[in-house]
Order: C-alpha cells, then sequence, then structure tokens
C-alpha cells in the first residue's frame, strides 16, 4: 500500500518554486551573468511557443509567464545549477513527458552524479548498486537523504520529472536523488560535491555513509533503470544486490534492441523489445518474421512480449508486430499473449501497448506504464544560445485509443500487477514472468460476470466483481470499459435491472469517470426512472464539467 499511496501523493503535487535562496551560495566564477540568463529565459518562452504543438495544454498561460517572470527576478540570486534546477520545474509545469529538461549530468549542464544506482521498488527506494567501498549498504532502504526523508526527497524531486503520469517519477526520480547540484538546489543536502545518505540494511542496522561527488565521465552509464551497462572508460565499478546470484532473464541482455528465447520447460516463447528501433544487422520488422515463423513452427503455449525496459523509438516500425499477431488466432488468446510494461514503457513502446490493447486479445502484466494511451510526442530541440541548454518541445499530438471525454486515462494499467521487489532483486527472480507462469487464466471478468447473472443472479454477479476487484493481482486492472460495454450489452438485450446493477458497480469502483456516471443515467432512463437519470447526468457534468453526452441529456430532458 504504500507503493499506492506515494503514487497518490505525487499525483496531487503542486509544482510550485521553492521560496527561499541557498544560504550563504553565491554564484561561481564560471555562472553565467545575470543578463545572459534572462536572455536565455526570454527565448525559451519565445520558442516553446512557436515549437510546441500545445504549450498550454495542462498550464495557463498566466501561470506559466508568472513562473518565468519569478525566476527571472531570482536569477541574481542563484548559482548556475538552481537557475537550471528551477527552470526544469517550470518546463515540468508544462505537464507532458516529452517536454522536458534533463538534469542527468550528460545532457550538457556540467552536473556530476554520485556512485549509487537508486531504484523506487514495491517496498521503497533501495540501492541497487553503489561504488565497491560502500558495498556495505547496498541492498538496504534508504532511510534519509541529506537532510530530509526518503519520502520527502521523492516528492521534491517530483517536480522537477517531465512525465505523462505518475509512473514517469518513479522512473526518473530515483536518478535525480543521485545527482549533486539537483539535490543542492533542492535544499536536501547543505553541500555542493557531498552528501550523506542513512540507509537500513537487510538486517535492519542503519548505516550513514557520505558519497562524494564524481564526474559522469568516470561512470558513464548509470541509467535510470535497475542495471548499468559497464564501459571500458569508466573509472569507477559498482557492487550490486544481485551479485553472487543468477541474472534473470529480462536483465540478461538489456542493452540489446530485441531479442528472443523458447524455454522449453513451459513452453513460453519469451520476446523482450528494448527499443522501437531497427539494427545495424537486422530490422524489427524482419526480427519479428523470425519470431512469428518460431510460432507457427513450434506452437507455444504462450507468447511474452516484454517492454518494461522500452522507452520508446520510431512509432511506424509498430505496425508489423500487431498485424503478425491478429494473423494468428492461436496465439491471439487471452491467457496465450502476454505484454509486460512498467514504468520504462514510454513513446513508442506505449503506442505499441495502446495497439495491442485495441486490437489483441493480450494480457498485461507488470506495473502501470510511463506513457500515456493518448500523449504528446515527437520533441524537437530548443537549445538556449547562453547555457547551450537542449530543451525538449512536443511537435505531435498522438491519439491512439479514443478521445476525449472517454479516454481519461494517463496510463495503461496490467491486469495482472507483479512489482518488483528488493528480495526479488537480490534472488535474480522475475515477478513479472513467475505471474505469467502461474496464473490460472480461466475467464475475463466479463465472461465471469456474465456467466454468474445467467446462473445465480445479480447479487452473487455483484460478489464475484468484487472478488475479482480485491484479488491483489487485479490491483492496477482497468476494468471500467469492459464493464461499461457489459452494461449496454445487457441494456440491448432488454436486461434494464441488471444493466443498472453493472453500471452501478463501474460508477462505485470508478467514481471519478465522468462516462460511468452517464452511462448510468442511461440505464436510469431505459428503466423509466427520469429522476435517477437526471442524478447521473448531473454527475457526470459535476466530474467532467465538459462531458459532452451528459450535458446534452440534462438539455433534452429538461425541455420535457
Amino acid at each position: 500500500m504504500r507503493y499506492l499511496s506515494l503514487l497518490a501523493a505525487f499525483a496531487i503535487l503542486t509544482l510550485n518554486p521553492l521560496p527561499q535562496e541557498a544560504q550563504g551560495q553565491s554564484p561561481s566564477a564560471d555562472d553565467l551573468r545575470s543578463e545572459e540568463w534572462r536572455e536565455d529565459l526570454q527565448y525559451f518562452v519565445e520558442q516553446m511557443a512557436q515549437v510546441h504543438v500545445d504549450l498550454y495544454h495542462t498550464i495557463t498561460p498566466e501561470r506559466f509567464q508568472q513562473a518565468v517572470s519569478a525566476l527571472r527576478d531570482r536569477v541574481p540570486r542563484l548559482a548556475d545549477h538552481e537557475v537550471i534546477v528551477e527552470l526544469a520545474r517550470i518546463v515540468t509545469m508544462i505537464g507532458d513527458g516529452h517536454t522536458g529538461l534533463w538534469l542527468t549530468p550528460n545532457h550538457g549542464n556540467r552536473f556530476h552524479q554520485y556512485p549509487v544506482l537508486l531504484y523506487w521498488l514495491k517496498d521503497g527506494l533501495y540501492v541497487l548498486a553503489a561504488e565497491e567501498r560502500y558495498a556495505d549498504v547496498v541492498g538496504g532502504r534508504v532511510v534519509r537523504i541529506g537532510n530530509v526523508s526518503a519520502d520527502e526527497a521523492m516528492a521534491r524531486v517530483a517536480e522537477l520529472v517531465h512525465r505523462d503520469n505518475t509512473m514517469g517519477v518513479l522512473s526518473i526520480a530515483p536518478r535525480y536523488l543521485a545527482i549533486p547540484e539537483v539535490l543542492h538546489a533542492l535544499r536536501v543536502s547543505e553541500h555542493i560535491d557531498r552528501a550523506e545518505y542513512l540507509v537500513r540494511r537487510a538486517d535492519g542496522r542503519e548505516v550513514a555513509i557520505e558519497l562524494a561527488a564524481i564526474p559522469d565521465s568516470d561512470l558513464s552509464n548509470l541509467s535510470n533503470r535497475p542495471y548499468v551497462l559497464p564501459s571500458e572508460q569508466d573509472r569507477v565499478r559498482l557492487t550490486f544486490a544481485s551479485d553472487g546470484r543468477p541474472t534473470p532473464l529480462w536483465l540478461s541482455d538489456p542493452g540489446n534492441r530485441f531479442w528472443h528465447r523458447y524455454l522449453e520447460d513451459s513452453r513460453t516463447l519469451y520476446v523482450q523489445l528494448n527499443a522501437i528501433g531497427n539494427k545495424r544487422e537486422e530490422s524489427m520488422s524482419d526480427f519479428f518474421e523470425r519470431v512469428f515463423r518460431e510460432v507457427d513452427e513450434r506452437e507455444p503455449e504462450r507468447l511474452v512480449i516484454d517492454l518494461r525496459l522500452n522507452g520508446g523509438g520510431n512509432n511506424m516500425l509498430n505496425l508489423p508486430i500487431v498485424h503478425g499477431i491478429l494473423k494468428r488466432d492461436a496465439i491471439n488468446q487471452y491467457g496465450r499473449l502476454y505484454v509486460i510494461v512498467g514504468r520504462h514503457t514510454f513513446s513508442a513502446a506505449s503506442h505499441l501497448v495502446t495497439y495491442l490493447e485495441r486490437h489483441a486479445n493480450a494480457l498485461f502484466v507488470g506495473e502501470p506504464t510511463g506513457g500515456s494511451p493518448n500523449h504528446y510526442g515527437d520533441a524537437a530541440p530548443v537549445i538556449l544560445p547562453n547555457s547551450g541548454l537542449r530543451i525538449g518541445a512536443s511537435t505531435i499530438y498522438w491519439q491512439n485509443s479514443l478521445p476525449r471525454p472517454f479516454e481519461t486515462r494517463d496510463s495503461t494499467s496490467p491486469d495482472i500487477a507483479a512489482e518488483l521487489t528488493i528480495d526479488a532483486y537480490r534472488e535474480g527472480r522475475d515477478p513479472a514472468l513467475e505471474a505469467i507462469l502461474s496464473y490460472p487464466y480461466r475467464r475475463s471478468l466479463t465472461e465471469l460476470m456474465v456467466a454468474t447473472l445467467e446462473r445465480d443472479g445479480i447479487a452473487v454477479a455483484e460478489a464475484v466483481f468484487r472478488e475479482f476487484m480485491n484479488d491483489p493481482r487485479h490491483v492496477y486492472a482497468d476494468n471500467e470499459s469492459e464493464i461499461n460495454r457489459l452494461g449496454y450489452r445487457l441494456l440491448e438485450e432488454g436486461d434494464t435491472e441488471a444493466a443498472v446493477a453493472v453500471f452501478q458497480l463501474n460508477v462505485e469502483t470508478y467514481p471519478s469517470s465522468a462516462n460511468v456516471h452517464d452511462s448510468l443515467g442511461d440505464a436510469y432512463l431505459a428503466q423509466g426512472d427520469t429522476a435517477s437519470a437526471i442524478q447521473s447526468y448531473t454527475r457526470a457534468v459535476e466530474v467532467d464539467p465538459e462531458f459532452g453526452p451528459s450535458q446534452r441529456n440534462l438539455a433534452r430532458l429538461r425541455r420535457r
């Protein structure tokens, strides 16, 4: 529950700049002059308005200008790294995952890093790896960073993370917690070159370590994912919590864009797709032709496509995968086709998820995606003339799912929850693949509900629904559309009583969806209960004042 509670906290961040400056911190000799920063800020405002396809889709023009003006006034009192961090805060307020200013050291900001790999797991913020001399804390949970708790540090850094949803925060924020300049600018740490981390080891003992900043060149491939791809040039070597254990399949070749393996024992064809892009030696289309030939020849029990490390690429390369699946009825079945997703599933990878969700019979496993079903993307660079900072600005709005007001999700949720825990990481296990191989898939929720309604009636069907939704494996399951379709199916069959009951379950489960209130209103109207229909349509408009169907229904009913 702590995992979900933190997600909820991130979802209501107010994104306001910190009110006070660093005490005793004066600009260094390398800092830009105030005039140069102000020129950059003006250029930023002008270019973002021209390049971004819809700059004010989340923030109002007034709020945007107010934030920029406030930073412009503060510039003389800030060092370079503080201006950069505050500018990242403003960019994040624009509100989409492709529009952002990266704060990692390899993005032209002269930032440094601490030799530690942090990751937010189901059970908290953990040290997955650290420089060998800090091996004592590897595998431990971070309790405090500098002056604040780990939760508070995550909340502060979250305001700098450009994202589509809160899973994007879990993806990027831990990486920012290992950047000295970020921690100092956010008043997490008093020092710009060192920080103290308090870590609770597996044996319960708390250990404090002080990490010293290192240049990016000393550890060039530190990432926001739960691995590091070592380079021969790296002067820092890391110790991992999983050292000495077998490497799980999903982390065995993360630098490879795509590869597959047949698991003989379970008759499972496992495909890992880590980027939507071609290799020099093979196109993605040719690779999947090989995959589907193997599907045809081996007739596996299940096909698993792992997208959990996939940050995107070229969306135009996705269709051969979808077409290949749709041509094969034997594998395109619930319980035989699985897609693993997670916080790093973003951009073109989330496009693929949406295509499969809408057109194939796939079960999704893992955690919610970092990309939204519909989202702004295809970022173009805005390069500031004096600082050289490179800011991404979305140039296209992709609508792959239903339009608003019917699609309000900011992520695609898995049907089967399978989050990574520290125990699983230490032991080299994969909770997602374990869940797939052990999941006793029988029937969808709709099939269960229909069978129960026909056999046992509404009361028992409601109990089946609640039992399904309360199963921990279904903690992320988003069945709103499925249950809504069932309700309308019952309406078409003339069973208004069952339809009302089904729509009421949807309202109970998804009270913040205008569409489910509107659907319940339709069922009441079909039942002849105009007063209840008006109440439901009114509630839909209260949830979403721009929900057109309910507005029109109310106007029509009130004219009677």
